[in-house]
């Protein structure tokens, strides 16, 4: 059994616990709740996810030229555009430009793109301080705990418990507020910024047309960040090119509305270059990353998935999510769009196990603001990992042995002693400790057919 599964599975068993569902599925319900109550401002919601679908299904089949075309007008603005093919070469053109500055630190601001490449971590290794800019993830980064969720980090974690970390790491107050904790926190990042040369981002969308940066955000940290910084870099995935920036009039609103159920985000930044006059950067890079982008782009059905805008809606609703928790899935990208991803970009041989962590409810396509289809894709890797024969050799064997006993009318019609012997032992392990397995009926189907027609 590779590492990744044996830590799904462990991080599965340690997800089971009452008062862990309790905290996620509160703040989840939150989300549900702002949501419901932010839809009501479209009259028509699903042909406006409709045309945001059209809109990113476009931008995936012009990908190559949108590409260059971003390229060319973002080094007119006066930036400069890199490539990656990977997540190492991102990290050494960072450290390049780290070392151009004589930087000791950075500041960086929430993004799933620059924890697919592991930043931090690669930093820390090289003696390089990250200062987190978002409230969320500078208590994590404290506590030295991971993100849990695409868009609120600190998600699985009470406010005693961010308390306690504070507490532990500063001269702050066990019983302080949630309001006295982030303005807490801004005042030292505040402090722990001064001085920092270096901004690391992520992007919303990269804008093809004008080569413009795309970052919204609710804190104002980011463009804060931006503005002090000497250097700016941003780090994008090549699926967040968008052709045009009037295509922003749909993609904003749906955005901010599957995030957070708001109208539109608080701060919403273009950025086009280097400052020309005023606060600003005096030099922006973007490094365009692959990091078997490509490879997920070669797959005709599943490459659907390159069309999130990365809202976290859908992770939200997953029911499975709610139950096993963000750190069980072993991966950078968790929930159903990770569950599809993963496996498509990083290898099914290590990730087969995220195709059976989903139970095919739905909720996802339902709420997905670009209508994609999470589900068919899911089943589309499945059928994938059994055709390269990459899928779980005990539940074939499993599967074998159910054929075999239903087969019989004499198996299936055993005593319910045995039946319930056969069930555990071929069931038991891959059932799971911490759920009851499914109860026969006492009488057997053709027991109970004779009964009811003689």
């Amino acid at each position: 059994m590779n590492e990744p599964n044996i830590e799904f599975k462990q991080g599965c068993e340690k997800a089971f616990d009452e008062e862990h569902w309790q905290k996620i599925n509160y703040s989840t319900g939150c989300f549900e709740s702002s949501f419901a109550k932010g839809k009501v401002n479209y009259r028509n919601l699903d042909l406006e996810k409709q045309r945001a679908y059209t809109l990113r299904n476009k931008s995936m089949l012009g990908l190559e030229k949108l590409l260059v075309d971003f390229e060319t007008h973002f080094s007119e603005n006066g930036g400069k555009v890199l490539w990656a093919r990977n997540a190492d070469d991102a990290l050494t053109m960072i450290f390049d430009l780290i070392c151009k500055e004589k930087a000791n630190a950075i500041m960086r601001s929430n993004s799933m793109v620059l924890d697919e490449i592991g930043l931090n971590g690669f930093l820390e290794r090289k003696n390089v301080r990250v200062v987190e800019t978002e409230v969320g993830r500078f208590i994590l980064h404290e506590g030295q705990q991971k993100p849990y969720h695409p868009l609120a980090p600190s998600i699985h974690l009470s406010k005693e418990e961010n308390n306690a970390i504070l507490t532990g790491q500063f001269k702050l107050k066990p019983d302080s507020s949630a309001k006295q904790m982030i303005n807490f926190v801004r005042h030292e990042v505040t402090i722990e910024s001064k001085e920092v040369p270096i901004c690391i981002t992520g992007a919303n969308f990269l804008l093809s047309d004008v080569g413009g940066v795309v970052l919204t955000e609710n804190e104002g940290n980011i463009l804060k960040s931006t503005s002090i910084a000497k250097v700016h870099i941003v780090v994008a995935g090549i699926a967040k090119m968008v052709p045009s920036i009037d295509d922003l009039s749909v993609l904003l609103p749906l955005l901010s509305l599957h995030a957070s159920g708001q109208s539109m985000t608080a701060c919403n930044t273009i950025t086009f270059g280097p400052a020309k006059t005023g606060n600003g950067p005096e030099q922006v890079y973007v490094i365009l990353l692959d990091n078997n982008r490509s490879e997920l782009l070669s797959h005709e059905k599943q490459r659907k998935v390159m069309s999130c805008i990365h809202c976290g809606a859908c992770v939200s609703v997953c029911p499975v999510y709610k139950n096993i928790g963000g750190y069980s899935y072993a991966t950078k990208h968790i929930g159903p769009i990770g569950t599809v991803m993963t496996p498509l970009m990083e290898g099914l041989e290590d990730y087969n196990y995220l195709n059976s962590a989903c139970s095919l409810c739905r909720k996802c396509v339902e709420i997905c603001p670009v209508k994609i289809p999470l589900d068919d894709l899911i089943i589309e890797n499945r059928h994938l990992a059994i055709m390269k024969k990459t899928n779980n050799s005990k539940y074939d064997a499993l599967l074998r042995a159910m054929i075999w006993h239903c087969k019989s009318r004499k198996k299936m019609d055993s005593p319910l002693f045995f039946k319930k012997l056969e069930l555990k032992r071929l069931f038991g392990l891959l059932w799971g400790n911490n759920r009851p397995l499914p109860e026969f009926a006492s009488k057997s189907f053709s027991q109970q057919w004779k009964e009811r027609n003689l």
